[in-house]
């Protein structure tokens, strides 16, 4: 082995001893954590240190581990916060393999160009401002250091400034050229730059998975996100991050449709009211702070099943109050999902949906509120309003109110059955 052996218990696994795949460090980075988990700012090696001065090195902070449980940080590093013991030590053993090893030297500040390297001293600059943005950025996120969310903005576009470029540059391809060959390890027969580099847009943009997923950053995420995608190499990257983060996403809105919908068929419509407040509603907001990155046709899909899902329950609790009196509370209940399923619904199924309108108008006055601030998108199967209000009008004036409330009901639920 080029380095020390392996040390002490770790508490993530390692592709050196399971043997998953030759490249799997890059998987075991990814997410918010791929700077603070870099076994060279763990350890506070440089990118070049082989050997005995690993393992000298090792050797120094085992003896100060020794006496304390964590190492202090690096007041030079981007990063904040103590190491603990088996963090460092878990560190240490990403030097057994070469092919984890480069990945962390990517990620990590080069310095000055070594001799042999053949880089241009830019080109190391580049790299390193690139990392330090980033570094801070992320560490800014987590909340280990103190930042404005402007200023985070500022640290975003200037991560993707510096990252954008370098990855086109034909330099940073023979560096990683030049320091496979310096390693001149067996693992690394068949590997070439190439294979690095065709990773590293993925794990550069892999943050954005778990930072869109938190509530907080949820506004700031297209803008941000933004700053990246107008550079080629981290296009299809974002492409394929968002594809599975919305595929989640969709699942959570037709588990949480399904559920709301037996509560609707039991009666239970309070409960059902929730679970699309509290689960698909918010869900589907998610989708709409991805909106840039989600193709048109699946958005209108997702929407259009959603206004379906609320304006559905809005039917069936109108249903239920021709035989219960509705309080004031529940008749505003009944218009507000309405209304929030015509905001949903996409163009092209609220015109489906509109003829409805004068019938749901009828009712809502009729019960005393206001009207509501928009047409309401009830969808149609060849029930015109006019007609609808015509007939409901007649039984009125012929039967009595209730034969004609009885028989509006009726009318919706075929306008809107299905």
């Amino acid at each position: 082995m080029d380095d020390t052996t392996a040390g002490g218990r770790t508490d993530r696994p390692s592709a050196v001893r399971s043997g998953t795949g030759k490249l799997s460090r890059f998987a075991d980075l990814a997410g918010v954590r791929l700077y603070h988990d870099n076994a060279f700012a763990v350890t506070g090696l440089a990118v070049t240190a082989r050997g005995r001065a690993v393992r000298q090195h090792r050797q120094r902070l085992e003896a100060r581990l020794a006496v304390r449980d964590h190492l202090p940080p690096d007041p030079d590093s981007p990063l904040a916060g103590w190491r603990r013991r088996e963090e460092v030590r878990a560190a240490f053993e990403e030097f057994q393999d070469p092919r984890r090893r480069l990945v962390d030297e990517l990620l990590w500040r080069w310095g000055e160009p070594g001799p042999g390297c053949g880089c241009p001293a830019s080109v190391h600059e580049e790299h390193d401002d690139a990392v330090r943005l980033h570094a801070m950025v992320l560490e800014a996120e987590a909340g280990r250091i103190t930042t404005a969310p402007d200023a985070r903005d500022t640290l975003w576009r200037g991560a993707a400034a510096g990252w954008g470029p370098l990855l086109e540059r034909p330099e940073l391809r023979h560096h990683l050229a030049h320091r496979i060959g310096e390693l001149d390890d067996p693992r690394l027969g068949g590997l070439t730059a190439d294979d690095f580099l065709t990773e590293l847009p993925g794990l550069l943009v892999s943050p954005f998975r778990d930072l869109a997923a938190d509530p907080g950053f949820r506004p700031r995420l297209a803008g941000v996100c933004a700053s990246w995608a107008q550079y080629a190499a981290f296009a299809d990257p974002f492409a394929a991050l968002f594809e599975e983060t919305v595929e989640e996403t969709v699942q959570e809105i037709t588990d949480g449709l399904r559920t709301a919908n037996a509560k609707k068929e039991a009666g239970l419509f309070g409960d059902a009211e929730r679970i699309l407040r509290r689960e698909v509603l918010p869900a589907f907001d998610r989708i709409g702070e991805l909106r840039a990155f989600v193709p048109d046709w699946r958005y209108e899909d997702v929407s259009h099943v959603v206004a379906v899902g609320v304006g559905n329950l809005a039917v069936a609790m109108l249903g239920h109050h021709q035989y219960t009196p509705p309080t004031r509370e529940q008749k505003e209940t009944v218009v507000d999902l309405a209304e929030k399923a015509y905001e949903i619904a996409p163009e092209a199924h609220v015109r489906a949906f509109k003829e409805n309108w004068d019938v749901i108008y009828e009712w809502s006055t009729g019960y005393g509120l206001p009207a509501p601030a928009r047409p309401f998108p009830w969808k149609k199967v060849g029930i015109g309003a006019g007609v609808v209000a015509c007939v409901v009008s007649v039984a009125g004036y012929f039967f009595g109110p209730a034969v004609a409330i009885g028989l509006l009901v009726a009318l919706l639920y075929m306008a809107t059955a299905g």
